[in-house]
């Protein structure tokens, strides 16, 4: 009876254990590795390593980011337009190097590739 007892609360963990780990979170199991990269590239300006000096704040427009924090986004921003079928020479055509253009670009991406992510949850 005792060892009964003992192999029924073995299964219930083992079972219970099992099912924790197979519930995923569909979104970030959808996401591209370009659009995650540029989130994690986003969050990372809010580091304090990455914050705005006193002389960044006093050189641009509240709500602008300097041309250092830009710079740690631009890496991410145009592996997430080339990962949409843009390669790199049309990217460079269409912005002139302006990362303004580029950050912006990337934005309309990343909203594009959000927006079809959940239309494809509803979906399920």
């Amino acid at each position: 009876m005792k060892t009964k007892l003992f192999y029924a609360i073995l299964l219930a963990g083992t079972i219970s254990c099992s099912t924790e780990t197979s519930t995923i979170n569909p979104m970030s199991t959808t996401k591209s590795e370009e659009v995650q990269n540029f989130e994690k590239s986003i969050k990372s300006l809010f580091k304090p390593e990455n914050a705005e000096t006193p002389d960044e704040m006093r050189t641009h427009k509240p709500m602008e980011l300097s041309e250092r924090r830009k710079g740690i986004l631009i890496p991410s921003a145009i592996e997430l337009i080339k990962s949409s079928g843009v390669k790199e020479k049309e990217i460079n055509e269409v912005t002139q190097g302006d990362k303004e253009k580029i950050l912006t670009w990337a934005m309309k991406v990343y909203n594009a590739k959000i927006d079809q992510i959940n239309e494809n949850s509803k979906l399920r």
